[in-house]
């Protein structure tokens, strides 16, 4: 069962990598596509590692505070839902 636990943890650490590389991915293929020479895709690649660099640090940050797993969960989280149900049933 620890196995799971710590595959499910694997798995939130890499969602937390993913959102700021999927936004630096983003920018850098509209700035390849704009510039497509040397100096943009030098630039595209930069954005990128800078992207990965900042995911893995955000997602290491997270893992030591609290998991991933809790963190993300709190995210997903719809508190104003909960809300209205619990009022529709009164």
């Amino acid at each position: 069962m620890k196995i799971i636990a710590f595959l499910i943890e694997v798995f939130s650490w890499l969602k937390i990598v993913a959102s700021p590389l999927l936004i630096a991915a983003i920018i850098a293929i509209i700035i390849y596509l704009n510039v497509p020479e040397t100096i943009g895709l030098a630039l595209s690649i930069s954005i990128l590692l800078l992207g990965l660099i900042v995911g893995v640090i955000w997602a290491t940050h997270v893992c030591k505070n609290q998991s991933a797993t809790a963190f993300l969960a709190r995210i997903y989280a719809t508190p104003e839902l909960d809300k209205v149900k619990e009022g529709e049933s009164n």
